[in-house]
């Protein structure tokens, strides 16, 4: 593929070099689940998705009067 690219401009450049960046971050997180430990495979598949069961109350901020006076 890369053998039939011809470098007419600078711009042909920048795009190859684009691509090779996202297909290289591409392929070390397909690798990087791949080859994931099976602990850190069943804690992640473990987390909550649901944001109500994971949202906490805020804590109150002491120096902060929220009455309307």
């Amino acid at each position: 593929m890369l053998s039939r690219a011809a470098f007419d401009s600078v711009q042909n450049i920048f795009a190859i070099i684009a691509f090779v960046l996202i297909g290289g971050g591409f392929l070390f997180f397909l690798f990087k689940a791949i080859f994931m430990k099976k602990k850190k495979v069943d804690r992640l598949s473990s987390l909550p998705f649901d944001e109500k069961e994971t949202t906490r109350p805020k804590k109150q901020d002491p120096n902060r009067n929220d009455s309307h006076e």
